[in-house]
């Protein structure tokens, strides 16, 4: 925890100047925006979920905002790390991301009915964690995405249940799109490549796909029961 601050006080000791000729203004903490405004919704969303659960659902909502507490301490250090790219035009991390406001309204029962739990099938977190790591050690972006895309389009033929294992999956399909798109950009400019940071962020989110099945699997049983808890809880994330 200590060598991580001193990291994050040098990084904003670097970019201090960026921002003093770039302007606040063409630079966002998208990151911690984005972190920020899905723990507060999760956060509105817990006590309704709770009433129409007769509060079974509470260890979902419990895990998933203990879950975006843990990245609040690391989000800066991504952020504080885009910002000299940010500045000079290239819109890294904010493009990567989708904006919390896109996400669907609350509804308190799924407009489909009750499912049978049998239908709820959990994905090999072990196999698909594995081939992407391995694409990822290659640099094979596009190949991630698409093998990403691939996962997406397994678990949509249940769409109410794994809702944020295919969140998470959206989300790397995306960054593994734009990495090179970034990269080209900041070399075009003269600047260090933008590779490392977008690694750094698409390594973290390949991680956590095993939090985020317990997560699914925590809420399978509400969700087969009509709950359309997460599945509405958070923005579609298309390719850039």
């Amino acid at each position: 925890m200590m060598a991580f601050s001193v990291l994050l006080l040098s990084l904003c000791i670097l970019v201090a100047p960026v921002l003093s000729w770039a302007g606040a203004k063409d630079i966002r903490p998208c990151m911690t925006e984005h972190i920020r405004e899905a723990m507060a919704l999760n956060k509105e969303r817990k006590p309704l979920y709770m009433k129409l659960s007769q509060g079974k659902s509470k260890p979902v909502s419990d895990k998933l905002i203990w879950l975006e507490r843990k990245l609040m301490v690391a989000v800066p250090f991504a952020d504080a790390w885009a910002a000299p790219y940010q500045a000079v035009g290239i819109p890294i991390i904010c493009q990567d991301l989708i904006e919390m406001s896109k996400t669907p309204k609350f509804q308190s029962r799924n407009s489909e009915g009750i499912d049978s739990l049998h239908n709820y099938r959990k994905p090999n977190i072990t196999a698909i964690k594995s081939h992407l790591l391995e694409l990822f050690k290659a640099k094979a972006y596009m190949s991630l995405a698409e093998y990403a895309d691939s996962q997406i389009k397994d678990l949509e033929q249940a769409p109410r249940y794994n809702c944020m294992v295919r969140h998470i999956l959206e989300s790397i399909r995306r960054m593994a799109a734009l990495t090179p798109v970034h990269e080209r950009k900041a070399l075009a400019k003269n600047m260090l490549s933008t590779e490392m940071l977008s690694r750094t962020v698409l390594r973290t989110h390949i991680i956590l796909l095993k939090d985020f099945a317990e997560i699914d699997e925590l809420a399978a049983p509400l969700q087969a029961n009509a709950l359309p808890i997460l599945c509405q809880d958070v923005p579609y994330i298309p390719w850039p």
